[in-house]
């Protein structure tokens, strides 16, 4: 049986590549959506938590193997066990919250010590997205206002309310008490001549940043501009973070 996949191309497909290295059968997939991951996540063995606002849509995966849950993800209180999981993944989900703080905190309590959760969010980074923000003063993804009483009722069901880059995801996570191991994309939807030029004057620019904020002792960030100006970041359509709870 094939669930529709709501995720954009390449992407389960890539948190599957990075679930097959991490260790432990507990997985919790929230939101599920359809449950078009979640039934990829059985069929390889895994014991899942599917939590999602609307369940119904996930009646249709017979499998002892599953739990469906009912969460509003944008309720203070989430009904998550603590310290249950292996790996917590979140596909596309954050962009949609009113609470993203409140969210990866419950996903932080979730998790195991050493469980790992995967996070991912459209990419706001991207050459394309800054173009269009620049233009449009909207980002890749995020490309119509919304406007009470005047959006279409789908929108306003569907939209991305919340746009949250890496620097952002970042600091929410780290401060949340996660580690940061690495940064993935689904595929580099803006690579392209334009993009590959003008990455050195970027490089130039952070390169000035970082040497500012050195010199008035504001830190020195080298190594969040490299993760900015990587392939991933600088080119890819969506992020997918890798991250762990510490064991201690």
């Amino acid at each position: 049986m094939e669930l529709e996949a709501i995720a954009p191309s390449g992407l389960h497909d890539k948190v599957l590549e990075l679930i097959s290295t991490l260790p432990g059968r507990q997985v919790l997939d929230a939101p599920a959506g359809y449950g078009a991951l979640t039934k990829k996540l059985l069929d390889k063995g895994k014991n899942v938590v599917a939590a999602d606002i609307d369940i119904q849509k996930l009646m249709v995966i017979k499998n002892e193997n599953l739990e469906s849950v009912k969460l509003d993800f944008n309720d203070p209180i989430l009904s998550l066990d603590d310290d249950s999981f292996d790996i917590a993944i979140s596909i596309e989900g954050i962009e949609h919250l009113q609470c993203q703080w409140n969210w990866v905190r419950s996903l932080y309590k979730a998790l195991k010590p050493g469980g790992h959760l995967i996070i991912t969010t459209p990419n706001i980074l991207n050459f394309n997205s800054r173009m269009r923000y620049f233009m449009e003063g909207r980002y890749e993804h995020f490309k119509r206002p919304l406007v009470n009483g005047k959006s279409w009722s789908k929108d306003l069901e569907n939209y991305h309310i919340a746009p949250i880059s890496f620097f952002e995801l970042q600091f929410m996570l780290e401060s949340s008490g996660f580690d940061i191991l690495d940064v993935h994309t689904n595929r580099l939807a803006s690579k392209n001549m334009i993009s590959i030029t003008l990455r050195p004057l970027f490089r130039l620019i952070y390169f000035y940043k970082n040497w500012r904020d050195v010199r008035r002792n504001r830190g020195d960030h080298r190594r969040l501009y490299k993760t900015i100006l990587s392939d991933a970041l600088f080119f890819g359509e969506c992020l997918a973070v890798l991250a762990r709870k510490p064991f201690v």
